[in-house]
């Protein structure tokens, strides 16, 4: 029960979808950015992590004082109701709620720094809406979370929030390209949530938790997940065919293609076997291999 535990509390395998949306905004502004593009790049890429962890926190401390977590304690983490959780392990809840408020507090003076580096102060606002919906996804008397809204925040925040906000802190500016980067971020994002819905469906109906997957069932949520998932990866091929690039520089983009493709096949092989203990790693992977293709693309052109 020591830092172990923590850093399974933390979730590291959910990390990538925190980078994805960073690493497309930054790679679509980097031609544009300023002289501190790197500095900026970096303290959003930090915002996002800590963001994300913090978001982690506060849904294992808010899940795990209603019950939902119920029997997902350290020695339960191979069952089959997914990995454990810091609160139903027995750590004191006061404790996670402290880890999640240092995160996020870490995550703001990131924050605060890429605002006196940009002096787009109106980035203080944005700051505090992300902070209100990662509370307020489980937290809460009222969680948008148990109300059919976490998909849309998720694609909200981890897509075109974290995608447009890091182009706009580099360049002034979001393109369309910025919005499409977004939406193939946010829509991975939405497929993981609904990867980690479809593995708790029953327990979230026990719990009054309503999502997409408990309104659509676990077939239909499956083929809609694995829908959302190939979109994505469309979007990201349509950015590669638009930049004109890939005829000169075939190797390195043919290599990312296949890695995306083979991300693709193993996450919705995964998901529709209902291994979703494989298919939530595959599917954070699977928004690294989108980030790349606009990465890439954008960099070589």
């Amino acid at each position: 029960m020591g830092i172990m535990i923590w850093i399974r509390g933390a979730r590291l395998k959910t990390l990538p979808l925190a980078i994805a949306p960073v690493l497309i905004g930054a790679s679509l502004a980097w031609h544009d950015a300023g002289q501190r593009r790197v500095v900026v790049a970096v303290l959003c890429g930090f915002v996002a992590l800590l963001l994300q962890i913090a978001a982690n926190f506060a849904n294992d401390y808010s899940d795990g004082i209603r019950g939902t977590d119920a029997g997902r304690a350290i020695a339960g983490e191979q069952l089959s109701h997914g990995p454990a959780r810091l609160v139903a392990s027995g750590v004191n809840p006061k404790k996670v709620l402290a880890a999640a408020g240092i995160c996020a507090l870490a995550a703001c003076l990131c924050g605060l720094a890429v605002v006196v580096l940009t002096g787009y102060w109106w980035f203080i606002a944005v700051g505090l809406a992300c902070l209100l919906a990662g509370w307020f996804y489980v937290g809460g008397k009222h969680p948008y979370g148990y109300h059919y809204l976490g998909e849309v925040f998720v694609f909200i925040f981890f897509g075109l929030v974290a995608t447009c906000g890091t182009m706009f802190a580099l360049s002034g500016a979001i393109t369309p390209d910025g919005l499409l980067g977004g939406s193939a971020a946010g829509l991975v994002a939405v497929a993981v949530l609904c990867v980690n819905n479809l593995r708790d469906i029953e327990s979230d109906s026990n719990h009054g938790k309503h999502t997409w997957m408990t309104a659509m069932g676990r077939q239909n949520g499956t083929v809609f997940t694995i829908a959302i998932l190939i979109i994505s990866a469309l979007i990201a091929l349509h950015h590669l065919l638009q930049s004109s690039i890939y005829a000169a520089n075939s190797i390195p983009l043919i290599a990312i293609i296949a890695i995306l493709c083979a991300a693709q096949i193993a996450a919705s092989y995964a998901i529709a076997r209902k291994t979703y203990r494989r298919a939530l790693p595959l599917c954070s992977l699977d928004s690294l291999t989108v980030a790349a293709i606009f990465v890439l693309s954008t960099m070589l052109a």
